[in-house]
């Protein structure tokens, strides 16, 4: 039964909304900017969409064409939970009680060198939110490593855009 449908799906015409022929090409990942100064950062970016298409089996070696460009736009961090802290002897000193980190990205795919950008995903944002520690050491690796994983996350959110896979709202 189930090879009479896939017959009869194939016989039809039916192809994915989504799809865009993207499942069967392999893509490089090459960064082509970035605007971060955590340069980890950025590599997260690039090795969350290369995770993407790795999982779809669209990843290629190198840094070859056609390939995925990469661009990092933009690294956020805004205080939360804000509170009035004694300095010892001195004045209330505001403390964070907990950070918001953005990273904003975009890629697009390139079919041969000064070719034009095809499958643009747009500004893609991730965030996270993650509780300062009290040790100004022990905040500042657990802050790098949060920033660090968002970036991986919007990478990965921009591998799926580029192979035209549903997501959630975001």
């Amino acid at each position: 039964m189930k090879i009479l449908y896939a017959l009869l799906l194939a016989g039809c015409g039916y192809h994915a909304v989504h799809g865009h022929g993207a499942a069967s090409e392999k893509l490089a990942v090459v960064l082509v900017s970035t605007n971060v100064t955590d340069v980890a950062a950025s590599d997260e970016v690039v090795a969350g969409v290369r995770e993407q298409l790795a999982d779809a089996d669209a990843l290629a070696s190198g840094s070859g064409y056609p390939r995925c460009e990469v661009e990092v736009l933009r690294a956020d961090e805004a205080s939360q939970g804000i509170a009035a802290e004694r300095n010892p002897g001195g004045p209330l000193l505001p403390t964070a009680r907990a950070t918001d980190l953005g990273i904003l990205a975009r890629a697009w795919v390139v079919r041969t060198k000064d070719g034009p950008r095809e499958r643009d995903t747009g500004d893609v944002r991730a965030t996270s939110t993650v509780a300062v520690a009290s040790d100004a050491r022990a905040a500042t690796f657990q802050g790098l490593d949060a920033l660090r994983a968002t970036a991986r996350q919007a990478g990965r959110r921009m591998g799926r855009r580029l192979l035209g896979l549903p997501s959630a709202t975001e």
